[in-house]
């Protein structure tokens, strides 16, 4: 009789495995344990969690941290096992103000808990030691080691490519805008996502990839299992926006962000480069130029890295199709059904690459509601028109 419980009981177990592992997929939860994602309604502590009013700035960080998909338009979150509901705990991964570095190192086996790097002294990667603010990354700037095809109908890119790319974080978890690292400690980005409803960034995300597995990326490999990679957070100390910027007229878009600690290079961390010349000259109906990030689908942020390439439009054209003045600080790209700035994110980078060189010869901006619709390009800054102030800012002659 008692064997034939046993039976049962694997029998049941063996049953809800093969039901849940089929119905849900696995993820882990904020504090690193095994999760189910599931619709919130389905998992009480955390649909509790959600209902409860007022919530302290960690329990909303917490529902942030465990949203697993937005593929539905019900909210889905990471469920802890149900044997632990009873001792339920909304403790979020919460990092400090001073600077933390998590590790780039890829790994076989996807780690717990977030491994924490100790603080790089402030020093170039060659050994230059600076004082208060870091000069300009004295590397190679623009090389994207991905080995990814590029594709111009756009979708998801590879982990490791366009690794600029920068994600602002705001008060209360946010991400409202993107940039591009211009150098170790500098993040190019527009000036309206330095003062706009959402207040100023206070972190920057670098190595993102996909924002659901925040803080660490896990992606499959050729001949099965996953690697991962941590996210590098680091504080801003100041953001600096043109003197110029008009949020009315949309003019002097452009803005720069100060961390208050070098990034550490790796093949997901790097900088692009300033445009050395006025590239205006070169582009023609046949340039395209590439955007990424993690734009907005239907209002809905994207869960990974996207790219999409976008044509050059004439300034002529573009004042045409816009309405209104088109400076020469400003550049117009897109018009393709479907293909625009949305598959990328407000103060990222127009990329133009030449002699597989990638420059920020653009900022994004701004653009009609209805991003990619046929014949409307989005507007980008000119930042060749802003080289200048910008090292100004970076050598500190220049500040906010």
């Amino acid at each position: 009789m008692e064997f034939l419980i046993k039976i049962s009981v694997v029998s049941l177990y063996l049953l809800y495995l093969s039901h849940y592992s089929g119905a849900y997929k696995q993820c882990k939860v904020p504090n690193g344990d095994a999760g189910l994602c599931l619709q919130i309604t389905k998992c009480q502590p955390l649909n509790d969690l959600y209902l409860k009013k007022p919530k302290t700035e960690k329990e909303h960080l917490f529902i942030q941290q465990s949203i697993c998909s937005k593929d539905s338009p019900k909210l889905k979150v990471c469920c802890p096992s149900e044997s632990v509901w009873s001792s339920f705990k909304p403790n979020p991964v919460i990092f400090p103000d001073s600077p933390v570095l998590f590790t780039n190192k890829v790994t076989r086996k996807p780690p717990i808990k977030p491994i924490l790097s100790p603080v790089v002294p402030l020093t170039l990667d060659t050994g230059i030691e600076y004082g208060p603010r870091i000069k300009d990354y004295q590397g190679t700037c623009g090389v994207d080691s991905s080995n990814a095809n590029k594709i111009s109908g756009g979708g998801p890119t590879n982990i490791d490519e366009y690794p600029w790319l920068a994600l602002l974080e705001y008060a209360g978890g946010a991400l409202a805008c993107g940039g591009s690292l211009i150098s170790a400690k500098f993040v190019l980005t527009a000036a309206h996502c330095l003062a706009g409803s959402s207040g100023k960034p206070v972190k920057v995300r670098l190595a993102e990839y996909n924002i659901t597995s925040y803080p660490t990326d896990y992606v499959e490999i050729d001949g099965g299992g996953t690697d991962s990679i941590n996210v590098t957070i680091i504080p801003v100390k100041h953001v600096i926006k043109h003197p110029d910027f008009n949020r009315a007229l949309r003019i002097n878009d452009i803005g720069v962000i100060e961390m208050t600690h070098r990034a550490t290079f790796s093949d997901f961390i790097k900088t692009i480069c300033l445009p050395p010349a006025n590239y205006m000259n070169e582009f023609n109906k046949n340039t395209n130029f590439t955007v990424a990030g993690w734009g907005n689908d239907n209002a809905i942020r994207n869960e990974v890295k996207l790219q999409v390439m976008v044509p050059f439009m004439p300034t002529d054209q573009c004042i045409k199709v816009q309405g209104n003045e088109i400076l020469d600080t400003q550049i117009c790209a897109g018009g393709i059904k479907g293909k625009d700035s949305c598959s990328g994110d407000s103060g990222g980078p127009l990329m133009y690459e030449k002699n597989q060189i990638y420059y920020a010869v653009g900022v994004v901006s701004y653009g009609r509601e209805m991003c990619g619709t046929e014949g409307v390009p989005a507007v980008y800054t000119n930042v060749f028109k802003y080289v200048d102030w910008i090292r100004g800012v970076m050598d500190g002659s220049i500040t906010a």
